[in-house]
């Protein structure tokens, strides 16, 4: 009996892949919720605390409300939805499971670098508005040094210290110690650190090899805004099936959908997801760029 690329194997397959890829989202502030969202782009206002807030001694002439309304902002991020479709035909559903988990798992990959990629995107756009400061500096000749000036920085600007640091994976090698007389044996044998200066670090394999696009950043949980809604069910084809499921650890909101198209005697599927991002305290962060 051929196999199908029904949700038991393709959605455990997939959260595990994407749990791994999307974990720099939980270090992020998060708008998450469970609701359907209609495919056509749509936005979310999320509220902030403004720049320069500040506490203040109380004064009976202000009592506690005076001024209050005044310190909160809105930041507004635009929700779209993002799909990683793909199929199979029925000669290619005959392969083992094992064959299948790694179509699968693939097609996962590509599809939480995606996602992150959309949040390189809109820290570069900061970049460019010269909101967000930027040192120029190649990802293989990135030293413990510069990772320490992201700190330096965020400590100037004010920034709290719950931290995190995305580094690009070329960035992570030229940072590996050789041995392990600085980090001990478990960076080596892990290849990753867990923390940097005081930051929880990551590591992803998006990159844009372009001049002036950032290829490291730092900062707080409140200078990025992810949004994420469900997918709405609704489609152009006949659906066999559509399965919504979370991403653990992280709670990003996905679906699964699947339909046969007879006429082609392919199997088709998506995975899929509404969700947007936004800087939105580019004084809380800090970025390093690509400089030639």
């Amino acid at each position: 009996m051929a196999n199908q690329i029904t949700s038991d194997l393709t959605i455990s397959t997939a959260v595990t892949v994407l749990e791994e890829l999307l974990a720099p989202i939980s270090a992020f502030t998060r708008n998450i919720t469970s609701e359907i969202q209609p495919r056509r782009q749509a936005s979310v206002d999320v509220p902030v605390v403004k720049k320069g807030s500040s506490a203040r001694d109380y004064a009976y002439s202000t009592g506690y409300n005076t001024t209050a309304d005044t310190d909160v902002d809105v930041v507004t991020v635009t929700l779209t939805e993002r799909i990683k479709p793909f199929h199979l035909a029925d000669t290619d559903l005959n392969k083992s499971p094992l064959t299948l988990q790694d179509y699968v798992a693939a097609n996962a990959h590509e599809f939480g670098r995606y996602l992150l990629q959309i949040i390189f995107d809109q820290v570069d756009a900061s970049i460019t508005a010269g909101d967000v400061t930027e040192v120029s500096k190649n990802a293989s000749s990135v030293a413990l040094a510069d990772i320490q000036g992201l700190q330096s920085t965020l400590d100037s600007n004010g920034a709290p210290f719950d931290r995190y640091v995305l580094m690009n994976s070329d960035v992570n090698s030229a940072l590996m110690p050789s041995s392990i007389e600085t980090f001990g044996p478990s960076v080596l044998q892990g290849g990753r650190f867990g923390r940097l200066y005081g930051m929880d670090t990551y590591v992803t394999t998006v990159r844009d090899t372009t001049i002036g696009k950032p290829h490291t950043f730092a900062g707080s949980s409140d200078s990025i805004i992810v949004a994420n809604r469900m997918p709405d069910v609704s489609g152009q084809a006949t659906l066999e099936e559509y399965t919504p499921f979370t991403v653990d650890g992280v709670g990003i909101q996905c679906a699964y959908r699947r339909y046969f198209e007879p006429s082609k005697g392919e199997s088709f599927g998506a995975f899929t997801t509404i969700m947007g991002a936004a800087v939105a305290k580019p004084e809380h962060l800090v970025a390093i760029t690509k400089a030639s």
